[in-house]
């Protein structure tokens, strides 16, 4: 079972959000976390978590691909960063469905957390999230890491992010995981692995 949800608290502690929706997850679940400014481009995004999890149960976490995102590799290349009409980004979403790829991302320095999956036993294996708002997914992917848990970008789901497009800045004050180490450059990732016939 996969359980979609968009958690959040007005103190901002998104880490704490996270781990209480998270305890509501059945034992052998997992989440499907819903970033507030994101939107799906398909009706097929259930079904391809479904079909990554059932193909890879011991995965950390699965991420999507958006068009807004520091992270190059999980950013469209084909997507237009300052285009926001949906059309334009529901088509993008269709054309990638075709896609039947996973790309490694465990050894990079963390997703954005704009739509990602993981299930119960590996949120318990990674200690949980940490306090803060920025930063929490980042710290989620190290910890998958250190744990020995795979993470990769499910290719063929795209979704659209509006990440502050207009200048919508988050506060100064805005809590911070602590002693994040996603700065920086890194190499694109490049291990991809097939997903089974449908």
């Amino acid at each position: 079972m996969i359980v979609a949800m968009t958690p959040f608290s007005s103190d901002r502690n998104l880490g704490a959000a996270y781990n209480q929706a998270m305890s509501l997850v059945p034992e052998d679940g997992w989440a499907c976390f819903l970033d507030h400014d994101m939107m799906l481009t398909t009706r097929e995004w259930y079904r391809q978590l479904e079909e990554a999890v059932t193909a890879f149960p011991d995965t950390g976490a699965f991420v999507a691909v958006t068009n807004r995102i520091a992270a190059s590799w999980q950013r469209a290349q084909e997507a237009d960063l300052d285009n926001h009409d949906i059309a334009y980004h529901r088509k993008i979403g269709r054309a990638r469905l075709a896609q039947r790829t996973l790309l490694d991302i465990t050894m990079t320095q963390g997703f954005g957390g704009v739509l990602f999956c993981l299930s119960k036993s590996a949120w318990r294996e990674a200690g949980g999230f940490v306090d803060g708002l920025f930063c929490v997914d980042h710290q989620m992917h190290f910890a998958l890491r250190r744990a020995g848990r795979r993470v990769y970008l499910l290719e063929s789901l795209y979704v659209y992010h509006w990440r502050r497009a207009f200048g919508d800045e988050l506060p100064q004050d805005t809590p911070r995981a602590a002693n994040c180490p996603c700065r920086g450059p890194e190499k694109n990732p490049s291990i991809r692995i097939q997903l089974p016939s449908p």
